[in-house]
């Protein structure tokens, strides 16, 4: 029966001809996956013909990377009947997933559109969905519409950074169908993509959490009788589950969770849960790691013994949080007001709080962190409060008892002992590990950033020890040459300028040339380009000397992440006409060798920096240390980027924290992030719309700038690497002096057992945020450093290595 079935499915839509065969059809935007893309892509999706071979490699192929969404039109030459259509594709290796949705629409004019269903869904409910895990190709198609139209759009939505197609069908439908109406009017596609998208992401979220809390409460050890009312809560709920969500802006959208009324009505059954449980109305305690993910839908959210005391130990200077989770059993919000009582004003304190927000792949995260001691708890939700502590230089040494105090509007009113110990030891303003992320703040609009949020973003990262600013190409104009390669007219420093004022007192200035195989028009390996290169960057390093900059100030990235030999001999052709013409500005260059053996060996020979990513570093550590340790035994420095992404999937302790201790380990005195500004095309706070991976640690929106653990755990980690390497000189100035102090030899194993200790649970896999793991183990070995420092009488504010 069930082939029957089968074979009856696979005739019908046999019998139904594909009327798209061989139709014109238009592509918004242009294909741009280097490997398929070519001038057959505005003829391939309909000429009948699928791929063979590898899907996205294939020149038959049609593919986008970093799009979202992508329109394809197909005209179909008359107003014809439709019963359904297909679009074939692949997935599941590479980071490409299947299409998250394929919105199909007709028109008669091409203008004036309308909706006709879901392709990914309705070819689920007919078909099937793809395979669940590994490589396949996969055709998505239903025959079950009844509609008509000349035209017919295809809106796919990716899943991720790629989309790819090899061939698209529109199937015949019955001519009696031509007089139906069609649905309501879509005049703009971009705007109707938008709508559907931020509904479809906020239905799964409520359809997700309710049925997640229904397994709660089916798994939960409590009375039947009190299960019973739960389900019959669920069950009333269930009744009421919007079926669809009325967006009236979706740009202006925010996934702040919960979402709306009914959402949060679902939290009130989880703090009923929660009441059976005996857990008090409510309770607050100090969280094990201020980067542990906070519980969100959970029988009990209480740890198994609630830390009721914070206890920090801080150098002047230095800025570390308290968090401290809440949990609101109520039927009720409640509004929470925090204040720390019993410090000094000598000893900084700024409060923030955690938002809940969704991300486009389903998952919620507790990371944006607004500025405020008020702040709304949800009825059935984990919220907290995140503090900063500082210590000014002005502070005394010593111990200080303090409180938390919080209060809420229905009277409840929590006391958490505060325990602060100051080292008498200042944390420097210049820090030892220098740190970028390519914010291109060199121009006006880039990425997220914008004249309306610049001014606030470069200074929220300075506050978090950013001293190495990124500057586009933009910045270092060729000028104009004589056919003989000489400099006859200089280029124009406004750009250059501007950027610097941006960024006075900043250590180490890096700019991405973007270079290419010539130079105004002299090809690479000519003398004419060896000679208008030389005279190019011999300007800019006397300009960026009068602008104040020294050796080792300035410096370029030539070709990005080279991992071809093409790439290395490009990057050395245009190193060593640098070099001869300007030996003191700095070569930077990120190779991204799968196996670093296999780079060019003139390469690490001609640069100053070499800048590996660190997840690869991370996939094979044993050649990755014995090739760029070795390299850094010759001169070389090092320093480490990474690049993953979305980036608040990403663990901060794990992933941003954490690369300050690899670059310690290693001997590294740099490190970036990819990329500060790049917040995928969209804001921040409604990354349903996101048309590619986010990037930025923060919140960044077009008019705000806000703060998320991401941005912190950096500021963390940068402040660690300073710690360990004031020790690391203690050690060393007592070693020479007493080389027998047990003690120091205490110390001296702190510095390599202890950071890897820090460093060895972390592979690739636990980059990403839900992957459980001991977030405590970087705080203890910190807190024994200073300890040490603390108790041998460290001198107060010894100078910081330049």
């Amino acid at each position: 029966m069930l082939m029957w079935l089968i074979a009856t499915l696979f005739c019908t839509n046999l019998q139904r001809p594909n009327i798209a065969l061989h139709r014109p059809y238009t592509l918004q935007p242009a294909p741009n996956y280097c490997y398929c893309t070519d001038p057959d892509d505005r003829i391939q999706l309909t000429d009948g013909q699928y791929t063979q071979g590898y899907f996205w490699t294939q020149k038959s192929t049609v593919g986008w990377v970093n799009v979202s969404p992508v329109f394809i039109a197909v005209d179909l030459g008359r107003n014809a009947p439709i019963a359904g259509v297909s679009f074939n594709t692949a997935a599941g290796v590479a980071g490409v997933e299947f299409p998250a949705a394929i919105w199909v629409l007709v028109s008669l004019d091409g203008k004036r559109w309308h909706e006709v269903g879901e392709l990914v869904s309705a070819s689920n409910e007919q078909n099937g969905p793809p395979p669940a895990q590994g490589y396949a190709v996969h055709r998505f198609w239903t025959n079950r519409w009844k509609t008509h139209g000349r035209f017919v759009a295809f809106v796919a939505v990716p899943q991720g950074s790629f989309c790819f197609v090899d061939e698209i069908e529109v199937y015949e439908g019955d001519d009696e169908w031509l007089s139906q109406p069609l649905t309501y009017e879509v005049s703009d596609l971009r705007d109707f993509v938008q709508r559907k998208e931020v509904e479809q992401c906020a239905l799964r979220r409520l359809k997700s959490d309710f049925e997640t809390l229904r397994q709660v409460i089916e798994q939960a050890s409590i009375a039947e009788t009190t299960k019973e009312q739960l389900r019959h809560r669920l069950k009333e709920l269930a009744n009421t589950m919007p079926r669809t969500l009325k967006v009236d802006d979706p740009k202006s959208f925010r996934t702040v969770l919960p979402l709306n009324e009914w959402h949060a009505e679902l939290f009130r059954l989880q703090a009923q849960l929660w009441r059976a449980k005996w857990l008090k109305p409510f309770t607050a305690f100090v969280a094990y790691s201020q980067y542990d993910p906070l519980p969100y839908l959970t029988e009990n959210p209480l740890p198994k013994v609630p830390i009721q005391k914070a206890e920090l130990i801080l150098l002047r200077n230095e800025v570390r949080p308290i968090a401290i989770n809440i949990v609101n059993v109520r039927e009720r919000p409640v509004t929470v007001k925090v204040q720390v009582q019993g410090l000094p004003d000598s000893i900084v304190v700024e409060p923030h709080y955690v938002l809940w927000t969704d991300t486009k792949e389903g998952i919620p995260i507790s990371a944006a962190l607004p500025k405020g001691d008020r702040f709304t708890v949800h009825a059935g939700m984990v919220g907290q409060a995140w503090i900063n502590v500082k210590p000014t230089r002005k502070t005394l040494k010593g111990d200080y008892e303090a409180r938390v105090v919080l209060t809420t509007d229905a009277g409840d009113e929590v006391t958490i002992p505060l325990q602060l110990r100051v080292v008498p030891l200042s944390l420097p303003d210049r820090m030892s590990l220098h740190l970028g992320g390519w914010d291109y703040t060199d121009v006006e609009e880039r990425y997220g950033v914008n004249p309306k949020n610049r001014e606030a973003f470069i200074a929220h990262l300075r506050e978090r020890f950013v001293d190495i600013p990124w500057a586009s190409r933009f910045v270092l104009p060729s000028g104009k040459f004589d056919e003989t390669g000489k400099m006859v007219e200089p280029p124009n420093t406004t750009a250059f300028d501007r950027w610097l004022s941006c960024w006075r007192g900043a250590s180490r200035f890096y700019v991405f040339v973007n270079a290419g195989s010539s130079f105004e028009g002299s090809k690479v390996g000519t003398p004419e380009f060896e000679r208008k290169v030389g005279e190019w960057i011999a300007f800019w390093w006397r300009h960026a000397q009068k602008q104040g900059l020294r050796k080792g100030q300035f410096g370029v990235l030539l070709v990005d992440e080279p991992h071809t030999p093409e790439g290395d001999e490009l990057t050395i052709a245009w190193a060593k006409a640098i070099k001869k013409a300007a030996p003191d500005v700095v070569i930077w260059v990120d190779p991204t060798w799968l196996e670093p053996q296999k780079m060019n060996p003139q390469l690490p020979e001609v640069i100053d920096v070499l800048c590996p990513q660190r997840a690869i570093w991370l996939r094979n550590p044993k050649a990755h240390e014995e090739f760029y340790l070795g390299w850094k035994a010759k001169g070389k420095r090092l320093a480490l980027y990474s690049c993953s992404g979305p980036s608040k999937l990403l663990d901060p302790y794990a992933y941003y924290r954490l690369q300050a201790w690899h670059c310690f380990a290693i001997g590294a005195d740099e490190m970036f992030f990819w990329a500060f500004g790049d917040n995928g095309g969209n804001s921040c706070w409604n990354a349903y719309l996101d048309p590619r991976n986010c990037y930025t640690p923060l919140f960044l929106a077009p008019d705000s700038v806000t703060a998320a653990k991401h941005m912190e755990a950096i500021r963390e980690g940068v402040q660690d690497y300073e710690i360990l390497t004031m020790l690391k000189r203690i050690v060393e100035q007592r070693k020479r002096k007493e080389p027998k102090d047990h003690g120091i030899a205490e110390a001296e194993k702190l510095l390599t057992d202890g950071v890897q200790k820090v460093l060895s649970p972390i592979g690739v896999n636990e980059l990403r945020w839900h992957v459980s793991k001991d977030r405590t183990v970087a705080d203890r070995v910190k807190e024994q450093a200073l300890r040490f420092l603390y108790a041998n009488g460290v001198p107060l504010d010894m100078p910081a290595k330049r």
